[in-house]
């Protein structure tokens, strides 16, 4: 995504690290950073590549879809949460 739309992937970053900063799930933010991008493409005029970054995210989410239920059910680990 860097070479093709940087400032996609500097959208990404930002959103990325902000939703990281307010939830403390990684996963989530990984999720909803990558939703994102293809709109943010779009936005710029770069259908091409926001179709192929939507296949990306697409497969994102299927590949990650343990994530997504952990989250649904507040199983999943926090950034910086302690193990007792």
């Amino acid at each position: 995504l860097l070479g093709l739309a940087w400032k996609a992937a500097l959208a990404f970053a930002v959103i990325g690290l902000a939703v990281a900063a307010l939830t403390r799930y990684s996963s989530l933010a990984a999720l909803i950073a990558s939703a994102a991008v293809p709109a943010v493409l779009l936005a710029m005029g770069n259908v091409p590549v926001a179709l192929l970054s939507l296949l990306f995210t697409l497969l994102l989410y299927w590949r990650h879809r343990d994530n997504t239920r952990r989250l649904l059910r507040d199983e999943e680990g926090r950034i910086d949460a302690r193990k007792k």
